[in-house]
């Protein structure tokens, strides 16, 4: 039996106005208030009437378009459990609830037929999103962020994460730390490597970093680049996952121990983070999230609701491993 807006007046110990006011956002409400009327909402499975008249339209579904470039949309379908494939995981599961039809595509193939479009990924380009915006459809990011644009994004906050992950080196005694990142046009790099150049030069350190081609796989003649031009560091960061196991990967190939010689230090934690020898220490995106919180947002637009634009930024979480002291 579906709850009504009684049943949550009664749960919370309020009036039902008082109900009224904190979902539509409206008049003066206590925090305690509404932290007991959001409480019994979440418990009740409550959904307000708007919500609850969008799905109980018969047939009712909508169309949505997941677009992305050819690299992630490859990774979906050929990496099991890796990061973008836990993204749309995410996506996907919130979209079965809720009567949302999901399409993949590529950029280029794209067609503006859709109710709505969730863009995934650093290869999402200023032009690509402008030239989507003229058909005034909801449009979403996941996993990108460009200033100026003022579209609704979600992503992990990765300045936040990369100054924790960093100072938790620099308190273990480690001051000599170089940073491996991707490409800055991606905002998910560009945020970390901000991060990284933040901690560094909070305690006084000097940055030092170089740019990891993942296509390329540069990463061995990187790691000759960075022993010749700077020396022997106490500790790498990889603003991803993949960076930090390829240079821990060439670091033994010219048999220096990690953690004893160098601490390693990644970022995503994809799934064969913790399946490495020695398992990777890193910052845990929330990557399931990252999509569910996407699909949550789109679909809030779809109902023509909360339509000014939001930038959503999901904190990250350390895991200590073994590949750092």
């Amino acid at each position: 039996m579906s709850s009504n807006l009684k049943d949550v007046a009664k749960l919370a110990g309020v009036s039902t106005a008082t109900v009224s006011r904190v979902i539509n956002n409206k008049g003066y409400i206590s925090k305690k208030t509404k932290r007991k009327v959001i409480k019994a909402i979440s418990e009740l499975n409550y959904l307000p009437a708007k919500t609850a008249r969008f799905l109980a339209k018969k047939g009712q579904t909508h169309n949505i378009a997941i677009i992305s470039g050819e690299r992630v949309l490859d990774s979906i379908f050929s990496h099991p459990d890796e990061f973008y494939t836990v993204v749309v995981k995410g996506i996907t599961d919130f979209a079965k609830k809720h009567r949302l039809n999901t399409h993949f595509m590529k950029m280029e193939e794209a067609e503006y037929i859709y109710d709505g479009y969730l863009l995934l990924g650093g290869e999402i380009t200023d032009n690509y999103i402008k030239e989507l915006k003229t058909t005034q459809k909801p449009i979403a990011l996941v996993d990108q962020y460009i200033p100026g644009l003022k579209i609704d994004c979600v992503v992990s906050d990765g300045y936040d994460g990369a100054i924790y992950g960093i100072e938790n080196l620099i308190q273990k005694g480690l001051r000599k730390i170089v940073a491996l990142h991707g490409p800055l046009s991606h905002f998910g790099f560009k945020d970390r490597y901000d991060g990284y150049i933040a901690a560094m030069e909070k305690h006084g350190l000097l940055p030092k970093t170089y740019e990891y081609d993942e296509i390329g796989n540069n990463m061995s003649a990187l790691i000759d680049l960075l022993l010749k031009t700077y020396g022997k560091p106490d500790a790498i960061f990889g603003t991803n996952d993949t960076a930090a196991i390829r240079a821990m990967e060439e670091l033994k190939n010219r048999k220096f121990k990690v953690p004893e010689d160098i601490s390693i230090l990644g970022f995503d934690d994809i799934v064969s983070a913790s399946t490495v020898t020695p398992s990777l220490t890193t910052l845990k995106i929330f990557k399931y999230e990252l999509g569910s919180v996407a699909a949550r947002r789109l679909f809030t637009l779809l109902m023509g609701e909360e339509e000014h634009p939001t930038k959503t930024s999901l904190f990250t979480h350390f895991i200590k491993r073994d590949s750092t002291i």
